[in-house]
């Protein structure tokens, strides 16, 4: 058969990257270009966008500013198109990113694939001869390794694997149809070589015994089945395959079957040449860093991911549903791990599993995706719209049937106001919002009846049994006796996945027979439960019955006890809050691992967490009461995180462990904070642990703070001077965002402490109230309010106290103007700071301290300063200060007519401080881009760029910085020809001016 004929210009990545144009040789290629046009090349004419080619060319590493360099690069690319004849037409620039404009058949892997599906296709008519002609055609495009020179980024090495494990697929089915055409001959030195280099991989094996034994090597043939099978013994534990014992006995019984072709994997839909469907799927994905890493092999869902791939490309919620362990969560892990860029920019996961009912849900969602809800309900709801923006983003929330109402009120809001984001949820039961798409997950298939061995192992529930059994028991067989047993183990459990790898796991200690014994009571309730039971008893109840009654005493008593935990937990925590009567320390660390051997407890081996999936932390929360210890294990949570909390809260700021640590102990935090509101006598110690968090609150969640300890002091009667205390603590939790609430505390915890004779701390309270001062309010009486707070703090060598006046002493500088004199106070306040250890701290007061510097006419040294507040952000990572110095550094740019870059930096500030809850530096990020787009001449998009940023400044900004803005806001809205817009933006400056 003659080959197909290529495209004028062709490229190659099966080998060396290279582009080729009819009539020349190969070009070589620079090596600044060769990653970046596989990468275009591998998308077949679909844009990529720039964030993924940014990903693709510099990963976790990429430049200062990546735009620019990404541009660099681009119009290299272009130029090498030109110079070897291709044009630079063929790259397009086209949101949100390039097009290579050329078709699949241009590119080599792509015209392999296509051969390959042919080859294959060729196997079912007229024998061999065509088959082999299109498997030797597809073959000889390669040239060497796939994308030899194109670098060792993740996605070229995922493509590697790729594209060289259908390499060698091909390969063997080219090797099975000489077997099946009497040339065994040919076949023997080549697979001898395959086997050498894949030692392991049994289809070869399996083809080199064939080979040898009908080339009349009988001997051969059986010892290379032996040097497998001591190889798989030695290095991994496990026999060879059954189909491999069965040829090697039918070898040495002479009785092999004639040839006969091995069915190849089945090929994809076919489609019209050019169409999207007869693209490879690209080999890179969206930005999903919190997705979990897939530790064990998903079976029998390969048709139900397509399935859910193309609902979400039609539907904005789409929402599996199913009874519980019917794998709905592993369902939706491995769709989102398959959605390409096609679908989304960015994949994000929701777990819900450790909520308990009641729980706020749109603020725990905002804390697992990383954004600072400022509040909750209605504020975290309106922080996560802000976050998600226009991004197309998919949005995975698992497990919502226990806080169902709740999942589709925030669903629904979320999908109308982000009109790119897509949602999948997984619950027991459907949301029921306004056009969503609901998708039944089905058990797994099951025999029908009884069957031949091979049959049996084709069946999805039987091969998920035999792959989880292997897991724990590395030499478990289906075979004649075994495999009976294990069709009628499935089809009790009705082709349960969950239910499936619990039997699983015990042929570490029980034979099937025994397994299959003990289902046949005890299972009962998978299929016969009533609908307006239990939904979570009605399939899993059983199960967990079954699981738990294998367990030993000592074991039954941690699992119940692991209930406790929100989240999860260490061993360290186990072996503290679940030690009590009857189980001693030193027996935590093999019960927890035999809980984990036995799928009950999930580890995380890269953090050495643990944590108990919902349904089974529901069911161990039961036996905990019924076993009447659920106050004594509460009790337990509620000290060990005390302990924890003080242990590392007074240290947040001054050490990174620490702060991550904390970070990572949240969810136990709050519940500990729980149990103290639910206890008649858990103020005291409730206001212990608020103490020990206090810092971890001022520099990350400081609502949350704000509303731990409004309700501590609602809950009881604490000591005046801990009311006192905390009445402080809420005050400075609201320093930089204060409300009502804050102010009125910080003058209570004034007068309190003064009512005590406390001297200190009447002091720190003063200050905590001056500070209110940097926004409005008269800035004399503040000032007063200083020196009399230094006065009653008298003769002290605090450096935190030091650092604290100069800073607050800075901003009144700052917001009256007084520049010079506000630089010297905040060049002593970081000195201060540092003195006290504070890692945190310095990149903030930097931040101001360049400000200051601008504002008083020195911008050279502004920018540095600037520069040093952003080195020192990343370093010791504060997103608000990360975000606080980059707009400043921008605007200080902008001052100095300078562009380059800038836009870049505003946007880095803005993602940033939409991450981190900070209206502020969104503020200043907007008003940064109404100055671009003003300069440019773009007056519509700079008038809404000023009143998006008066919008998220309220009243929260230095005047004069308000001042400006409405200003620009002015000049914007008379030249986008909005008159009275134009004049009320003046009225506003005016009255600023006024007010100075």
């Amino acid at each position: 058969m003659s080959r197909d004929s290529e495209p004028t210009v062709s490229f190659g990545v099966l080998g060396t990257v290279e582009l080729r144009v009819a009539g020349r040789p190969a070009t070589p290629l620079a090596p600044a270009v060769r990653a970046l046009l596989a990468r275009l090349v591998l998308a077949a004419g679909r844009v990529v966008s720039a964030d993924a080619l940014t990903d693709a060319l510099w990963g976790e590493q990429p430049p200062a500013d990546a735009t620019n360099a990404l541009q660099l690069r681009v119009s290299k690319l272009r130029r090498a198109l030109v110079a070897a004849g291709a044009g630079g037409d063929l790259l397009v620039t086209r949101a949100p990113g390039y097009q290579l404009a050329v078709t699949a058949d241009a590119v080599d892997a792509y015209r392999f694939e296509r051969l390959l599906v042919a080859a294959r296709s060729a196997t079912t008519g007229d024998g061999p001869a065509a088959a082999l002609a299109r498997f030797d055609e597809a073959l000889r495009l390669w040239r060497g390794p796939a994308l030899a020179d194109a670098g060792d980024a993740e996605w070229a090495l995922a493509e590697v694997a790729r594209l060289e494990e259908l390499r060698l697929g091909a390969v063997e089915d080219r090797l099975e149809l000489l077997l099946e055409a009497g040339r065994q001959a040919e076949a023997v030195a080549d697979l001898e070589r395959l086997v050498a280099t894949h030692p392991l991989r049994e289809r070869l094996h399996r083809l080199l015994m064939l080979a040898l034994y009908r080339g009349g090597r009988q001997a051969d043939a059986i010892t290379a089945y032996h040097a497998l099978r001591h190889r798989l013994a030695d290095e991994l534990g496990i026999d060879p395959a059954p189909e491999l014992q069965a040829l090697a006995e039918a070898i040495l019984r002479q009785q092999v079957p004639a040839p006969a072709p091995a069915a190849p994997p089945a090929p994809p839909a076919a489609a019209p040449a050019g169409t999207e469907a007869a693209r490879i799927p690209a080999p890179w994905a969206p930005q999903r860093d919190d997705l979990p890493r897939r530790l064990a092999s998903i079976i029998g869902r390969q048709d139900d991911v397509q399935r859910v791939l193309d609902r979400l490309r039609e539907a904005r919620v789409v929402t599996l549903t199913g009874p519980g362990g019917v794998g709905k969560t592993t369902l939706a892990l491995e769709v989102a791990r398959h959605a390409d860029d096609a679908l989304a920019d960015r994949v994000h996961l929701v777990r819900l599993a450790a909520l308990p009912s009641g729980t706020d849900l749109p603020e725990t969602v905002a804390g697992q995706l990383g954004v600072a809800a400022g509040g909750s309900g209605p504020a975290a709801t309106a922080a996560l719209v802000a976050w998600l923006g226009a991004d197309r983003t998919l949005l995975v929330v698992d497990n919502c049937e226990h806080v169902i109402d709740e999942a589709a009120e925030l669903v629904e809001q979320l999908v109308a106001a982000c009109p790119a984001v897509t949602v999948l949820t997984t619950s027991r039961e459907a949301l029921a919002v306004p056009g969503e798409t609901q998708l039944a997950v089905a058990p797994l298939g099951v025999p029908d009846g009884p069957a031949d061995l091979a049959r049996l192992g084709d069946s999805p529930a039987v091969a998920l049994f035999v792959d989880r059994a292997r897991a724990v028991r590395p030499g478990f067989v289906l075979d004649e006796t075994t495999a009976p047993v294990v069709a009628d183990i499935c089809r009790q459990l009705d082709g349960m996945p969950l239910a499936i790898e619990l039997a699983a796991a015990r042929v570490k200690a029980l034979p099937p027979g025994e397994i299959a014994a003990r289902l046949h009571d005890r299972f009962a309730l998978l299929t016969a439960g009533a609908r307006t039971s239990d939904a979570r008893h009605r399939t899993l109840r059983a199960t967990l019955d079954w699981s738990h009654d294998l367990l030993s005493e000592t074991e039954r008593r941690l699992l119940r006890r692991l209930a406790v935990f929100r989240g999860g937990w260490d061993l360290a925590a186990a072996e503290q809050v679940c030690a009590f009567d009857g189980l001693a320390t030193d027996e935590v660390l093999d019960l927890l691992f035999r809980l984990v051997d036995r799928s009950l407890v999930v580890p995380d081996p890269t953090t050495g967490r643990f944590r108990l999936l919902v349904t089974i932390r529901e069911y161990a929360a039961a036996r905990l009461a019924e076993a009447g210890e659920a106050e004594a294990a509460r009790d337990r949570h509620l000290t060990h995180f005390i302990e924890q909390a003080e242990r590392y809260g007074p240290h947040a700021r001054s050490d990174a462990d620490a702060w991550a640590r904390l970070t990572q102990e949240h969810d136990n935090f709050r519940a500990a904070i729980d149990r103290c509101l639910d206890r008649r006598d858990g103020v005291d110690a409730g206001l212990r642990l608020a103490d020990a968090l206090f810092l971890f609150w001022n520099y990350g969640p400081r609502y949350e703070g704000v509303r731990a300890l409004t309700a501590l002091l609602a809950a009881g009667v604490p000591t005046p001077a801990a009311r006192a205390a905390a009445l402080q603590r809420i005050g400075l939790l609201g320093v930089y965002y204060p409300t009502a609430q804050t102010r009125a505390a910080a003058r209570d915890s004034v007068v309190a402490f003064e009512q005590l004779g406390d001297r200190v701390n009447t002091a720190t309270s003063r200050l905590v109230v001056a500070w209110e001062g940097q926004y409005d309010g008269d800035p004399d009486r503040y000032r007063a309010m200083v020196a009399q707070a230094i006065r009653e703090r008298g003769d002290t060598d605090d450096p935190w106290w030091h650092g604290t006046v100069h800073y607050v002493e800075a901003l009144l500088d700052l917001r009256t103007g007084a520049f010079e004199r506000s630089a010297e106070q905040w060049a002593r306040s970081l000195e201060w700071t540092r003195k006290a250890g504070d890692l945190l701290l310095p990149a903030g007061i930097l931040a101001h301290l360049g400000i200051a510097l601008r504002e008083a006419g020195r911008p050279d040294e502004a920018i540095s300063t600037l520069d040093e507040a952003a080195a020192e952000a990343r370093r010791n990572p504060s997103p608000h200060a990360t975000a606080f110095t980059l707009v400043q550094l921008a605007h200080s740019r902008l001052d100095r007519g300078e562009v380059d870059g800038v836009a870049a930096m505003l946007a880095e500030a803005d993602d940033t401080a939409r991450r981190s809850g900070n209206p502020r530096c969104q503020a200043w990020a907007a008003w940064g881009r109404a100055r671009i787009g003003y300069a440019a001449g773009d007056a519509v998009g700079a008038a809404d760029e000023c009143r998006r940023a008066l919008d998220l400044f309220q009243e929260r900004e230095f005047p004069w910085a308000r001042r400006r803005l409405w200003s620009l806001a002015a000049d914007a809205a008379t030249a986008a020809g909005r008159p009275q817009e134009a004049d009320a933006a003046r009225r506003a400056a005016a009255d600023l001016k006024a007010s100075r």
